[in-house]
This record gives structure tokens, C-alpha cells and sequence, in this order.
């Protein structure tokens, strides 16, 4: 789903909602990215592996 396909067809408050939960969502996901990131770099596995 491309969002830019989407905004033509809609009212303009749809449209602002459209994009606040596009935001919403690829925030959440750069969230949990370095959520898991963060994880990585504490994780005595993941160094081990990174080193060999």
C-alpha cells in the first residue's frame, strides 16, 4: 500500500488521519527497531558472534 495512492480519493481530514497513522505506525516500528538494537549491543551472544 503506497500512501500517496490513497490521499487523492479522500476528504481532507481523512486524509490527515491517513498520514497521522502512517506516522504512528513507522514510528512504532523505528521504536521497536531500536528496541532490538539496543538489545543486540548489550547481548554477550550477539558480541561473540559479531567478533568471530
Amino acid at each position: 500500500m503506497v500512501l500517496t495512492d490513497l490521499l487523492p480519493r479522500k476528504s481532507d481530514v481523512e486524509r490527515k488521519i491517513e498520514i497521522v497513522q502512517f506516522a504512528s505506525r513507522t514510528r512504532q516500528l523505528f521504536v521497536r527497531l531500536l528496541a532490538l538494537v539496543k538489545w543486540a549491543n548489550n547481548a554477550g551472544k550477539v558480541e561473540k558472534c559479531a567478533v568471530s
